[in-house]
């Protein structure tokens, strides 16, 4: 356990406070004591991966963060001609190089995102009409009294941009892929990060999409529409290439971003009557009495 960690140097948006309690768990062992602690002293707690598509507000956070980056949680391995066990710290990019190299196909729809395995799974991270639903098997979780327990993907409430493990932390997931051609994933799954290169900022601070689209059309396009592109709020700006992307240009507050989300939001709610809704996972820091 480690104490006074600001998330903001563990987040790709680079925002974020100081948890109550900050856990790097090592292994199942650890991860159940840190469970133990939280139950013990009543501790709300949140799971942390790769740190992307996560707006932290600055400030104390009223929550533990429990983090599963360390390599006990990011291992891959095959465990059948066509099935995969992953840890859910394991980087996205690190399990398509693993299925490029075994020659398995089924996933090339995640190339060019950041973050985990595990952050995947939890925000059924989709492209092209694909998800990681569609590859999942099943998955290990334990629940806040230590629990481990496996569950059928059958069994888990997946939708668009969400999955729902109840109070469970995500371990371990399998998936079910199928055999193809070394060459041919190679080419769609640069097919796939180039696509994002060309139409998403590239090499800036930010958390990946902010809003998820609704249903017939795409968020980027109403808030491009609505003359979003390249506004500004402090340090926290719409992105000039895709309106459904806000940057940290270096100095930007929680306060700047959520400000602007909230123009975003109502700008497309005034001119289109659309209520969009939030695909970033939103942690709110602590509030204090007037």
């Amino acid at each position: 356990m480690e104490n006074l960690v600001h998330l903001s140097n563990l987040t790709t948006f680079g925002l974020g406070g100081a948890p109550l309690r900050y856990f790097r768990p090592k292994g199942p062992l650890e991860l159940r004591e840190a469970l133990r602690q939280c139950r013990r002293l009543c501790m709300p707690w949140r799971a942390l991966g790769g740190g992307s598509n996560v707006l932290v507000e600055d400030g104390r956070l009223p929550f533990a963060v429990i983090h599963m980056e360390e390599p006990s949680f990011a291992w891959i391995r095959r465990t059948g001609a066509t099935r995969l066990r992953v840890g859910a710290g394991a980087r996205i990019v690190s399990l398509l190089a693993f299925c490029r190299r075994e020659e398995l196909e089924g996933l090339e729809f995640l190339a060019g995102l950041p973050g985990t395995v595990g952050g995947a799974i939890a925000g059924n991270a989709g492209a092209r009409g694909k998800a990681v639903a569609d590859a999942l098997r099943r998955v290990w979780t334990m629940t806040p009294d230590g629990r481990c327990v496996v569950s059928a993907s059958e069994e888990l409430r997946f939708g668009y941009r969400h999955a729902e493990f109840g109070e469970a932390l995500l371990m371990e997931a399998e998936f079910e892929l199928a055999r193809g051609d070394r060459k041919l994933i190679a080419l769609r799954m640069g097919d796939c990060a180039r696509a994002r290169r060309d139409n998403q900022p590239i090499g800036i601070s930010s958390a990946g999409c902010i809003f998820k689209n609704p249903p017939g059309c795409t968020a980027g396009a109403l808030l491009e529409r609505c003359g979003m592109k390249g506004r500004r709020i402090g340090g926290a700006e719409v992105s000039a290439e895709h309106a459904n992307f806000i940057l940290n240009r270096g100095a930007a507050s929680s306060r700047d971003v959520l400000e602007l989300i909230r123009e975003m939001k109502e700008a497309v709610r005034s001119r289109f009557g659309i209520e969009l809704e939030l695909e970033v996972r939103h942690w709110p820091a602590e509030r204090r009495a007037a």
